[in-house]
């Protein structure tokens, strides 16, 4: 798995054109000719990605999840799912906590043929961690309101189920709003694929991600 001899300096161009044929030749007759490049296009590259990216994750929170095989994506589908299609037609890196088993915070990086995506989302979230995220910004609103407001700044989005009505009328601000009006949430930057995926820019481009939401997972590591 170490590839220490190596560094990440993008995707090669060939993916996209790979990824985009792999929709209509990704079949089981296929596969042993599609593994090849698979493993060539997406999965070297992500390996040193992943890699490239762990020193952030590990400044950011101790408590992150850095092994490979809990961290990157392997190229095979379930194929109790997907009897038909045995690679997966994208591709992700999660770093999330080890030491829980719900409501488990993590950063991500996602691609596939229509874009990337990068952030943080909490997995395996219940409505009780839900809850209680809630109450602490219901408990501490100026700190939340700082670090939800940096991030709008930097560019991220809250996305996430909203409630059909307002639940919190009396709350004046619509940063702590984004949240506490949302079944569940996370927070993300959302691309199209663009010339940053075929260099170094596209890992300079998370690790910045990554540290501007430091303030606020160190916020909810409180819970």
């Amino acid at each position: 798995m170490q590839t220490a001899d190596r560094e990440f300096n993008g995707f090669p161009v060939e993916m996209t054109k790979f990824l985009y044929e792999l929709k209509y030749t990704n079949t089981v007759e296929k596969q042993d000719e599609n593994i090849i490049k698979y493993k060539e296009y997406i999965t070297t590259p992500l390996i040193l990605l992943y890699e490239s990216l762990v020193p952030t994750v590990k400044a950011i929170s101790g408590n992150l999840e850095a092994t490979p095989r809990r961290c990157i994506s392997t190229p095979y589908t379930d194929r109790r799912f997907s009897p038909n299609a045995p690679l997966k037609e994208y591709m992700y890196i999660r770093y999330r906590h080890a030491c829980r088993e719900k409501d488990n915070i993590g950063l991500y990086f996602d691609m596939g043929i229509e874009g990337y995506s990068f952030g943080m989302r909490i997995y395996d979230q219940t409505s009780e961690g839900m809850s209680k995220i809630r109450q602490m910004i219901l408990n501490h609103p100026k700190k939340f309101e700082i670090q939800l407001g940096k991030l709008k700044e930097a560019g991220f989005l809250v996305f996430g189920e909203e409630y059909k009505k307002d639940h919190y009328p009396e709350i004046d601000s619509y940063l702590l709003k984004e949240i506490l009006n949302r079944k569940h949430f996370h927070i993300c930057k959302d691309h199209d694929l663009n010339d940053n995926v075929y260099t170094s820019q596209l890992m300079e481009e998370i690790i910045v991600g990554f540290n501007e939401l430091k303030g606020f997972i160190k916020l909810l590591e409180e819970m």
